[in-house]
């Protein structure tokens, strides 16, 4: 048996038992709705420290920012032990959970880049071309179910880790912005994804309950985007520094006031609130919608059909007997030219087909966003 052989199987039982083993330790947690990231590992003595000083030193750095420009008693929740432990989770023990479905994925990938060198490409079978590719695929299938496991059993804790987040964007890391994004671009995405975390929280805390409380929870929770949007209108809108800064100061009061709550303890959250209510006060009724921006499922797909379009191309030209040599350069060019094409037009086409579509409202009513307006309409029917 040749190295190269060598090599292959023990990927193949490499991706099979760890692959086997972490999703027997996932289902029940997958299915019971219970996966909570750190919720068992959290508890462990000597992992129980594991990024810890970090969270303490990221909330540090906030409150210290907040509190030196004068008294901020709403800064205190920045201290409170479930936060410390949902910044740490989500920041420490999620990445590392998802890290378990990345590795033998990432082992498929190299034993596929191995086995379509050119060189290998006439000596190895289609049959396992095809079973690398598809454990490649089916590792990033678990981590996108993971990921949507954390946010149906967590969405306090995703909530806390978008606010945390946004925090941060607007005092110590308010000159970090990404490269190819304004600071102002960085921190609407932030708001924007802090809205879509909360109705989700008021979509999935509510299950079960009658409706007059599921819809009482969707509206506060419509409010509480109105007012993200509109102090986050303020703040990137036209105004002197001083009232910049004002605006900013409001918008970070109501971003603590919305920890407040989503750090609770679940055997302390007797009730559906979401955020006090003078934070809510001077807010418009309408508020202009989110431009559309694509959505997660869209950017897990269209990438995956592009390798599998482009692996297919390669062992098209493979089987019509032309050398490797050529076809090399030919996918990798038309990789080059086409992943800015599939990135634009793919995830643009797929939103099109996923995107909800909103009625408008009547004549002479109100028109609430499109994030209230959706929620509370399916928390109205009740479906869970």
């Amino acid at each position: 048996m040749s190295k190269r052989q060598a090599f292959l199987w023990f990927v193949f039982y490499f991706w099979l038992l760890a692959t086997s083993g972490t999703l027997a330790a996932y289902y029940i947690p997958w299915v019971g709705g219970t996966r909570v990231p750190g919720r068992r590992l959290g508890h462990v003595w000597l992992l129980r420290r594991l990024g810890r000083r970090a969270a303490n030193r990221r909330l540090s750095a906030v409150r210290g920012v907040l509190t030196g420009s004068g008294p901020c008693p709403e800064s205190g929740v920045l201290t409170t032990k479930t936060l410390v432990d949902q910044v740490q989770a989500h920041s420490t023990w999620l990445p590392l959970g998802r890290i378990v479905f990345a590795v033998p994925g990432m082992f498929a990938c190299a034993a596929l880049a191995l086995v379509i060198v050119p060189s290998a490409l006439h000596t190895s079978p289609l049959w396992a071309i095809g079973v690398y590719l598809a454990f490649f695929l089916v590792s990033v299938l678990l981590m996108c179910v993971d990921i949507l496991a954390v946010r149906n059993a967590d969405p306090a804790g995703t909530v806390t880790a978008a606010a945390v987040g946004l925090l941060e964007c607007l005092t110590t890391r308010s000159r970090k912005a990404p490269a190819k994004l304004t600071v102002a671009a960085w921190q609407s995405q932030l708001v924007e994804q802090l809205c879509t975390d909360l109705v989700r929280r008021a979509h999935r805390e509510s299950v079960g309950a009658v409706p007059g409380s599921r819809l009482a929870m969707a509206q506060d929770t419509a409010s509480v985007v109105r007012a993200l949007r509109h102090h986050a209108a303020l703040v990137h809108g036209p105004a002197t520094d001083r009232e910049r800064e004002t605006h900013k100061r409001e918008l970070v009061l109501l971003v603590c006031s919305i920890l407040t709550y989503s750090s609770r303890p679940r055997a302390d959250a007797a009730d559906f609130r979401v955020v006090d209510a003078d934070r809510l006060v001077d807010v418009p009724a309408t508020v202009p919608d989110a431009t559309s921006v694509p959505s997660p499922k869209a950017r897990a797909v269209v990438p995956l059909l592009f390798l599998s379009a482009l692996v297919t191309l390669g062992l098209g030209l493979g089987l019509t007997g032309a050398p490797g040599e050529v076809i090399a350069p030919i996918v990798a060019a038309l990789a080059l030219v086409g992943a800015p094409l599939a990135r634009r037009f793919g995830v643009t086409v797929l939103d099109s087909f996923e995107g909800p579509h909103v009625p408008s409202p009547a004549a002479g009513e109100d028109a609430p966003t499109s994030v209230g307006r959706s929620t509370r309409s399916r928390l109205t029917r009740g479906e869970s």
